[in-house]
């Protein structure tokens, strides 16, 4: 008899864990579907911070407004994100959740630091962006060339306008065309023709003469690097007795 008793008594138990875990896991379910549900806590307000310069707060706060898809629990703020990364000044941004109905998007601008081609700027990091506004003229620096070559682009203006400047000079616009042909304006409206082969070397070798050009009654309008042992030099016509 003792066996028997003690045999119901472990199943007895057996049987109501079970049954507690499948309480418990529908009642979790159940939460789950709840607090998941779009219309449960739903979103009230959203915080955009940091300071603007160029972007359009109200603009950027509607296109967050209508990637909403969820409730404070259900809302994807990988979604959020991607919309504010559409809007042509933001650079970066955060999406946060603040209980019990808040969303805070820290947003950082885009830092132009060129034009590029006809409609769009580069900024520090060597991404082109196309703002909706029309592009700044304050901007004297211009980059001309295809928008994937763009951080190779300001790799080689850095580097090339240090050296420039150490002679005094400085570089207004860069060129690189499809044939891979790279070409440099200076701000005296100096244009250098590099080509695509041992740029610096040949950017080098110019600027150690450069100051004998200089002292010329002439002065150089083109510079063409694209020579073996030198280049080759045309004259400003203005300048010519």
């Amino acid at each position: 008899m003792k066996g028997r008793k003690s045999s119901f008594s472990r199943h007895w138990r057996l049987w109501a864990l079970t049954g507690f875990a499948l309480l418990s896991s529908a009642g979790i379910y159940a939460l789950a579907g709840y607090l998941m549900n779009p219309q449960t806590l739903p979103i009230r307000n959203i915080q955009i911070k940091n300071e603007f310069r160029n972007l359009d707060k109200v603009s950027l706060q509607q296109a967050l407004l209508k990637a909403i898809d969820g409730g404070f629990f259900s809302v994807d703020l990988n979604r959020l994100r991607d919309a504010a990364l559409s809007a042509a000044w933001v650079a970066e941004a955060k999406v946060t959740r603040v209980w019990p109905d808040r969303l805070v998007v820290e947003v950082v601008e885009q830092t132009p630091i060129a034009r590029w081609g006809k409609d769009a700027l580069l900024n520090d990091r060597g991404e082109v962006f196309h703002p909706r506004k029309g592009v700044s003229k304050s901007l004297p620096l211009q980059f001309n060339g295809d928008e994937d070559k763009a951080p190779v682009m300001l790799d080689f203006f850095v580097r090339e306008q240090r050296a420039f400047r150490r002679i005094g000079k400085s570089i207004r616009e860069v060129d690189l065309d499809k044939r891979g042909e790279w070409r440099l304006k200076l701000t005296d409206g100096t244009d250098i023709v590099v080509g695509k082969e041992q740029m610096d070397k040949r950017i080098q070798r110019l600027l150690g003469v450069y100051s004998a050009l200089e002292q010329s009654e002439k002065k150089p309008r083109r510079v063409d690097l694209r020579y073996e042992q030198g280049f080759a030099v045309s004259w400003r016509s203005e300048e010519k007795g």
